[in-house]
């Protein structure tokens, strides 16, 4: 019985071993050109003004982020709720920290990043939400959580392949907002798997508590 051969059997693939010492040579040629660049080389595919533009969105959350949860600590604060005013000043200080990533980034992209008033008030798809009591925060808190989940998820999409460094930025960072999102959801509730019905954790009783003090000193 004849033996079927493969059609492409024997011949150069793309990429592979046979074509190895071309691909490294030319590599070695465009790594010799345009040293100023630095790190961005011809595999860096992405649209780079899509992607500072992107960047600089995702940087005005984070400053919208990190000022709400800030503003929300200091007013939980006042009421020695030390149980959810430290989380607010954790989740404050780690946006802080992604929004240095993204500035560094940013400017490794030849961009400016935007950290004025005016352009984080323009470009933030985030809202700043002062509150009116502890729940009321909390809840703000978590919307703006998950808005930035679903945002941050289309620029990792984005990003693909094309533009590496950034996406596992990206990645990273999403992997701190869903464990605030989550860790505000366990405040405001938590469900019993096998039934559905929400759990009474004590956090209720802590909210229900600072909820009329926190009100007065906001007014």
């Amino acid at each position: 019985m004849a033996q079927i051969k493969n059609p492409g059997e024997g011949k150069p693939r793309p990429g592979g071993l046979q074509d190895w010492p071309s691909r490294v040579k030319q590599i070695r040629q465009q790594a010799e050109q345009n040293l100023a660049d630095g790190a961005m080389t011809p595999a860096y595919k992405a649209n780079r003004d899509q992607i500072i533009d992107l960047l600089n969105r995702a940087l005005t959350a984070e400053w919208t982020s990190f000022l709400q949860y800030w503003h929300h600590y200091t007013m939980a604060s006042d009421l020695h709720s030390s149980e959810i005013a430290d989380v607010w000043k954790e989740h404050a200080e780690e946006e802080y920290q992604h929004a240095q990533r993204l500035n560094a980034r940013i400017n490794e992209l030849g961009g400016v990043p935007a950290n004025s008033p005016n352009e984080i008030a323009q470009l933030s798809p985030i809202s700043f939400e002062k509150g009116h009591d502890l729940r009321n925060m909390l809840e703000a808190d978590l919307i703006a959580e998950r808005q930035a989940i679903q945002v941050y998820n289309d620029i990792v999409r984005t990003c693909g392949f094309d533009d590496n460094e950034t996406r596992v930025i990206f990645e990273e960072v999403l992997l701190v907002e869903n464990e605030h999102a989550n860790e505000l959801a366990s405040f405001l509730y938590q469900f019993d798997a096998s039934t559905g019905q929400q759990i009474d954790t004590g956090h209720e009783e802590i909210i229900g508590r600072r909820a009329a003090p926190l009100r007065k000193a906001a007014s």
